[in-house]
């Protein structure tokens, strides 16, 4: 028991300590591949390929892998099976990268884990769904769940970002200092700083009650998605059950929620320039103002075609875009994140308004 211990041990020792670059880019990579792992998933559903497999955990009965009398629709229902491999490796190198810093960050551990736990569990309701013939409800239940790890992984995008970002304009700021002969603090690049809020920009009444209903209408509508999906022709297999209400109705209780997000992005859009709002917040409500713009149009052409395969799966993408748009709108106004510096349990030099206040460089402080 010695040997693996002493592995253990390196390999703990061997983690990083302090949000870096590199960080950044494995946060990149959660968020992407959680996006990716809904295309392919809409893949298999609208290439009819949902019961490629028809067993699962096994692929069949005799094989935990497609064979080639499945054809096709084998291939890419294992193929879709088999990125989830790779998802589980990019969202563990995520976990890993932050284990260390679980006490200084502990919201950030805490995300990394729950995006980890989310792809088995995602592997079971993806079982079940094979189990119950693509139930749209369990169908729908799966992709809600990844929209779920979607809304996650942006919101520990955007604080290491912020975290990334404090350290850079700390960096800035010191150099400028030093150029005037005044002291600074030299490690505060390193070091990063605390105390920076997330939702640092101006806000109002309009644009904090703005924020909460843009993310409500946006799951709102993405759930009643998920049931016009469930009545349309798209079922995953031509054997599959379909839900039984009428597809005009329920894609016009689908828009009334769409409406409601439209009126807040843009009371939010036209309110944010009245008032001195932050540059990460203006940003975040106009991609949220395109995205939706872009998904009205494809929704209303493809309602108007027939629900084409390449416009259907191009609504799933927007879908996934509009989580990510509407959690960053949110944070930007609403979070209450602060910084925590960069290392774990090294010190970080003080917030950036602190400095400015007093003129000083201040000794860091203990993260």
């Amino acid at each position: 028991m010695k040997f693996p211990m002493n592995v253990l041990e390196v390999f703990r020792t061997n983690l990083p300590t302090r949000i870096t670059r590199v960080t950044k880019v494995i946060a990149w990579a959660t968020l992407v591949s959680n996006i990716a792992i809904i295309l392919t998933g809409g893949a298999v559903r609208l290439t009819a390929s949902g019961l490629g497999c028809p067993e699962w955990p096994r692929c069949t009965p005799d094989s935990w892998v497609a064979t080639q009398e499945m054809g096709l629709h084998g291939a890419i229902e294992f193929g879709n099976r088999l990125l989830t491999y790779v998802l589980v490796l990019i969202c563990a190198l995520m976990f890993f990268a932050l284990l260390r810093l679980r006490r200084s960050h502990r919201s950030l551990f805490r995300m990394s884990l729950i995006i980890l736990a989310g792809i088995p569990l995602q592997a079971v309701i993806g079982g079940i769904t094979v189990w119950t013939n693509l139930n749209p409800w369990i169908v729908a239940l799966h992709f809600l769940l990844s929209a779920a790890l979607v809304m996650v992984s942006t919101m520990l995008l955007n604080r290491i970002r912020l975290e990334l970002r404090a350290a850079r304009e700390a960096g800035q700021e010191s150099r400028h200092d030093s150029r005037q002969d005044s002291p600074a603090a030299p490690g505060a690049q390193l070091q990063g700083v605390a105390g920076v809020r997330m939702s640092h920009g101006a806000s109002d009444a309009v644009t904090s009650a703005m924020a909460p209903v843009i993310l409500v209408a946006t799951w709102v509508s993405v759930f009643l998605g998920t049931v016009v999906t469930g009545t349309g022709p798209h079922a995953g297999d031509p054997g599959s059950p379909r839900h039984l209400f009428d597809p005009d109705l329920v894609t016009r209780m689908h828009v009334v929620p769409v409406y409601v997000l439209c009126f807040a992005a843009i009371a939010l859009l036209v309110r944010q320039y009245r008032i001195s709002t932050a540059p990460n917040q203006r940003r975040s409500a106009w991609s949220l103002m395109i995205v939706i713009i872009a998904q009205g149009v494809i929704g209303y052409v493809q309602h108007f075609t027939g629900l084409p395969v390449i416009l259907v799966g191009l609504h799933m993408l927007g879908s996934a875009l509009l989580v990510v748009t509407a959690t960053a709108v949110f944070d930007s106004y609403r979070a209450r994140y602060v910084t925590r510096g960069l290392g774990g349990d090294e010190a970080v030099a003080p917030a950036l308004s602190t400095q400015s206040a007093s003129g000083q460089s201040a000794s860091t402080q203990a993260s």
